[in-house]
């Protein structure tokens, strides 16, 4: 039986409303749904709703100082991270970086270590489990403990790793056999926080190109579906974005003209690819 490709549905959550056409939120998700199943994946898709309000739920449960590691949900937190992995602009890894509009990461652990000497962390996403692990290394060089992890989404590779460390992880929605992969719904367009960040530059690159991003490694895109995909990509966004939305509003993407309307930018890239 095949893994799951599980899809955290986000892109109605009112974090997004000045950037996206609602009415166009359901025809991105049908298509792309279409597509990923063209390809072979068994997709499992988790509502926007059932994330943000079962992590609320949890986090209301907890007497211990919570820290977000996610601005999209708007979760009742005593503390946030903005963090997240990097690439340069060869994509290669290159650790942890901050995320656009927050401060230096030192400064952002100096600050939460101010909530006290023990702290619950909060994510959309469990994967692998390392962020955390490292976290909790930075945290405690701050005498600052964490006793649990609260996410929407679970995989148990990563679970299972906390639990060796002592940490409780308490989930909304739990994959303990593990998923082909777990991707976030706006990684499939041009919306902000798309993508990797790229380090010390104001641009992001995008899950789903193939001259500017790794399709095959960051989601799973088989080889040989590269180019289509991409192109299908770029139609979704074009049809879900706002008519006329500036590009720099929607963010700095790795090869993508910020000049002009997002459309624009969009329509550009498609013609470079066909």
């Amino acid at each position: 039986m095949k893994r799951p490709y599980v899809i955290s549905a986000e892109l109605d959550l009112p974090s997004y409303s000045e950037y996206v056409n609602r009415t166009a939120v359901g025809d991105f998700r049908e298509t792309l749904d279409s597509d990923l199943q063209a390809m072979g994946h068994q997709t499992e898709w988790v509502e926007s709703g059932e994330l943000q309000y079962g992590v609320s739920r949890l986090i209301g449960a907890t007497q211990v100082p919570v820290v977000s590691l996610d601005d999209r949900y708007g979760w009742p937190a005593a503390g946030q991270l903005g963090i997240s992995r990097g690439v340069n602009v060869e994509l290669n890894d290159v650790g942890y970086v901050r995320r656009a509009g927050y401060e230096p990461i030192a400064r952002q652990f100096a600050t939460i270590a101010c909530l006290g000497r023990e702290v619950v962390l909060a994510d959309d996403v469990l994967f692998s489990g390392q962020m955390i692990v490292d976290i909790t290394r930075k945290l405690a060089a701050h005498d600052v403990s964490v006793s649990g992890v609260i996410c929407g989404v679970a995989i148990g590779e990563g679970a299972e790793k906390l639990a060796e460390r002592g940490i409780d992880v308490q989930a909304v929605r739990y994959f303990p056999d593990g998923v082909a992969d777990e991707i976030c719904e706006r990684d499939f367009a041009l919306m902000p926080g798309a993508g990797r960040r790229i380090a010390d530059e104001s641009t992001n690159a995008l899950y789903f190109d193939p001259d500017y991003g790794r399709p095959n490694a960051w989601a799973s895109i088989p080889p040989g579906f590269e180019g289509d995909f991409c192109i299908s990509s770029l139609e979704r966004s074009a049809r879900l974005l706002r008519p006329g939305l500036p590009a720099r509003a929607v963010g700095g993407f790795l090869g993508y003209d910020d000049g002009g309307t997002i459309q624009e930018s969009i329509a550009k890239r498609r013609g470079d690819l066909r």
